[in-house]
């Protein structure tokens, strides 16, 4: 099982279900589509501009690049459609802030309008979130995997679920890499977390840093 490929099907749900935020503007009869800056970072801290939060970049991580994320998101996506036809997945989120060890530990992070979707509460997300997942992954036969989750997770002022998926090779059993995905809903927006690691130092660590990011 080569980890390029796991890296790929990993993105699938780091995808939220939701368009991106966009504002048209009409200068001289001519549509323009405005992309709010997300937000900025200095002295090695991120600070949104669409919300209040703040999270410090680990030392020997750095900022993932976008357009990469960008193209490994598109296969993700794929891979997603064709295995769950019928289902609107957005294959392109609004980006926050991505930082990365190397390609299989790294943490990204997304923030979804919620205005004109279906309302649906946080447990209802879950289950959904679940079964994509296990759908998704189930018709990959060179691949085991684990999907568990925990509801009501509170950090700072918010309350998350979490879902974690962890990827075996199924010759061997042997443990590959880890993804934990952290959803909230704050006000008419989804913010979720998506944290991949291959071992427990870098789990540890990614956790700790969005963790104590929520912190007041």
């Amino acid at each position: 099982m080569k980890l390029k490929f796991l890296f790929i099907v990993l993105l699938i749900l780091s995808n939220s279900l939701y368009s991106q935020e966009k504002r048209e503007v009409i200068k001289a009869d001519e549509l323009i589509i405005e992309v709010p800056e997300n937000g900025k970072i200095e002295n090695g801290i991120y600070t949104c501009n669409l919300f209040d939060w703040k999270i410090t970049i680990p030392a020997n991580y750095n900022i993932t690049d976008i357009k990469r994320t960008e193209e490994l998101e598109n296969k993700g996506y794929e891979a997603t459609k064709n295995a769950n036809p019928g289902i609107k997945i957005n294959p392109h989120p609004t980006q926050l802030i991505g930082f990365e060890k190397n390609k299989y530990n790294y943490f990204k992070s997304s923030y979804e309008s919620l205005v004109g979707t279906q309302k649906v509460t946080l447990k209802e997300h879950k289950k959904f979130s679940e079964k994509l997942l296990s759908d998704t992954y189930s018709k990959i036969k060179e691949l085991k995997f684990e999907v568990s989750s925990v509801s009501d997770i509170k950090l700072g002022k918010y309350i998350f679920y979490k879902i974690q998926i962890k990827l075996y090779n199924p010759k061997n059993d042997k443990l590959l890499i880890t993804q934990e995905l952290y959803n909230a809903f704050i006000g008419n927006h989804l913010f979720s977390v998506s944290i991949n690691y291959t071992n427990a130092e870098d789990g540890i660590l990614l956790n700790y840093t969005f963790e104590k990011s929520l912190e007041k």
